[in-house]
C-alpha cells in the first residue's frame, strides 16, 4: 500500500510537466499551417479589345465565380475560377459583295483562371499579380456561333489589389492584360491576320466562408 502511494504521488507530479511540455509543439504545428480561404464572388467586368480592326472602346460585362487561396503571416496565393461576359466590336475591312464597312458586335463569354500571389501592404490591403488562363465558351454575332473566328486559349497578366473587408467580405479590384491574339480569322486592310489583344479592368465583392 506504501509503495502504491508513493507511485500515485510522483505521477501526479511529473505528469502535469510532461502534457505542459508538449503543448508548445501543438502550437508551433498550428503556426506552421497556412490560413486556408474559400468563397464566392461577383462583379463587374469592362473590356476593351484593342487592334486596326476592333473598337478600342470599353464594354461592360459581368463575372462571377469561387476563391481559393492559402495565406502565411503576410504572403500568400489566390486561385479564383471565373465566368465572364464581354463584347468584342470590331469592323472587318469589308462587308462582301458591298464593298461598305460594317461593325459586328459580338458576345462572348470566357471561363478565367488566375493564380495570384500575395503580399499585404498595409491595414486591410492585399497587393495580388499573377498569370491568367483563359478560356473562351461561347462566342455569338447576332445568334451566330463565331467561336471559330477566336483562339480560344489565351494568356494574360494581372495586377491589382485586395481589402479583406469585416463580416468576412472582400473588395478587389484589377487589370488584366491579355498577352496574346484573341482574333484567328479577321484580315486587317493589310492583307494579315489582325491582332486582338483583350484588356479588362474588374471591380467585385466577395465573401468568405473560411
Amino acid at each position: 500500500m506504501k509503495h502504491t502511494l508513493i507511485i500515485l504521488a510522483v505521477a501526479v507530479l511529473f505528469i502535469p510537466n510532461s502534457l505542459h511540455a508538449k503543448t508548445p509543439v501543438i502550437g508551433k504545428a498550428k503556426k506552421i499551417v497556412p490560413k486556408a480561404t474559400f468563397g464566392l464572388k461577383g462583379g463587374l467586368n469592362l473590356q476593351q479589345t484593342s487592334g486596326s480592326l476592333a473598337d478600342n472602346a470599353f464594354n461592360a460585362g459581368a463575372l462571377g465565380g469561387v476563391f481559393v487561396g492559402l495565406t502565411k503571416k503576410k504572403i500568400g496565393v489566390q486561385v479564383e475560377g471565373l465566368v465572364k461576359s464581354a463584347k468584342v466590336d470590331y469592323v472587318p475591312s469589308f462587308s462582301p459583295g458591298t464593298g461598305a464597312s460594317v461593325k459586328y458586335h459580338v458576345k462572348t463569354v470566357s471561363l478565367n483562371v488566375p493564380v495570384l500571389f500575395e503580399c499585404k501592404l498595409f491595414w486591410r490591403i492585399w497587393g495580388q499579380v499573377g498569370p491568367q488562363f483563359s478560356t473562351i465558351l461561347t462566342a455569338e454575332e447576332s445568334s451566330k456561333d463565331v467561336k471559330k473566328q477566336f483562339n480560344t486559349t489565351n494568356f494574360d497578366g494581372v495586377i491589382g489589389l485586395q481589402a479583406m473587408l469585416p463580416a468576412h467580405f472582400t473588395l478587389s479590384a484589377r487589370y488584366v492584360l491579355g498577352l496574346t491574339n484573341m482574333n484567328k480569322t479577321a484580315v486587317n486592310y493589310n492583307g494579315a491576320v489582325d491582332t486582338w489583344n483583350e484588356r479588362s479592368v474588374q471591380i467585385a465583392l466577395g465573401f468568405r466562408f473560411l
